[in-house]
């Protein structure tokens, strides 16, 4: 089976990072069943939304070589051989990118060589998210270390309602995601970061299922357009909510109050699906365009502005100035 090198480049969380990373994944998704060695000689920078994305993708061309090796099988008899897959080119890699990728425990997923991660750094971490959704743990890991009092300053109003908007990204993953899906095998992946430096704290959340615009644009057969169905998805009351909504029809994102606290946090969402992209920066609302680059399933990305201000519901009773 053949191999090809792929030249991780540097993917800082921009427009440009962005679009390097997805240049990467599209490559791959297009003709997966092949080894490839992933390169980081060019790569000075790995952004959590990187890491998930080629974490991700390395279970996707696991699980297609295995589909094909068992066809194989089954066609010669079942003579066994070596199957393809992805490899990561530890020496290939500078000391900061190395460190950050033990540092978050995402080389212990992908390595035999000893690596088994550390449980603080400034990587919250990488997650692998299999086919059963453990709910308590993602609640627990999102409220007690992402979004972290130390990090954000948010009222006790406040922060379950934040905390359960993110969550309702992880069961959307599922919802739109895998539990459709044919890869079911594969799951949801997850990666949060804390750039001390920055003072920013991100987080992505990454499925290989049909993608939330095919999966609208299937069920509402009165969107004729990708844009349109991202549109719809990113809608006030368009979630898992939505009581219109019958079995089996697709989720929206339930982005509506998350997205009101971006926006005056200064932050930023991000969501790709399938050849359609949407993103709030500096305070603007959701803007909709074609992405270069086609992805197979959703990835949502977040970052919030650790700003030492403090966040609350306009009707709370405080004498602080933030709120909506």
């Amino acid at each position: 089976m053949s191999k090809q090198k792929i030249i991780i480049p540097t993917v800082k969380f921009d427009t440009n990072g962005f679009n390097q990373i997805l240049k990467v994944i599209s490559i791959i998704t297009s003709n997966p069943k092949k080894s490839f060695d992933f390169d980081f000689s060019k790569c000075s920078r790995l952004d959590h939304h990187g890491v998930v994305l080629l974490g991700g993708i390395s279970r996707y061309v696991n699980f297609q070589n295995s589909k094909l090796a068992r066809t194989l099988i089954r066609a010669f008899n079942g003579e066994p051989f070596a199957t393809a897959g992805v490899m990561f080119d530890v020496n290939s890699m500078s000391e900061l990118i190395r460190k950050n990728l033990i540092e978050n425990n995402f080389l212990s997923h992908f390595t035999q060589s000893g690596f088994s991660g550390y449980a603080q750094g400034d990587y919250i971490g990488y997650r692998e998210h299999t086919t059963k959704l453990d709910e308590d743990n993602i609640a627990e890991h999102l409220n007690d270390q992402w979004l972290s009092d130390d990090k954000v300053k948010l009222s006790g109003a406040l922060k379950p309602e934040i905390v359960s908007r993110i969550f309702e990204i992880f069961m959307n993953a599922y919802g739109h995601g895998t539990s459709i899906q044919a890869l079911s095998q594969l799951g949801v992946y997850s990666c949060g970061q804390y750039d001390r430096k920055e003072n920013t704290l991100s987080l992505s959340v990454l499925d290989f299922g049909p993608g939330i615009v095919n999966n609208v644009m299937e069920y509402n057969q009165d969107i004729e357009t990708p844009s349109d169905a991202l549109e719809w998805a990113l809608t006030r009351g368009n979630s898992t909510e939505t009581d219109s909504i019958k079995k089996g029809m697709a989720r929206g994102l339930g982005f509506d109050l998350l997205s009101d606290f971006v926006k005056l946090n200064n932050g930023e969402i991000r969501v790709y699906s399938n050849k359609v992209s949407a993103k709030i920066i500096d305070g603007s609302d959701f803007t909709i365009s074609e992405s270069e680059y086609d992805l197979p399933g959703t990835l949502v990305s977040i970052k919030i502005n650790c700003d030492n201000k403090y966040y609350h519901f306009k009707s709370e009773n405080t004498q602080q100035t933030k709120y909506f």
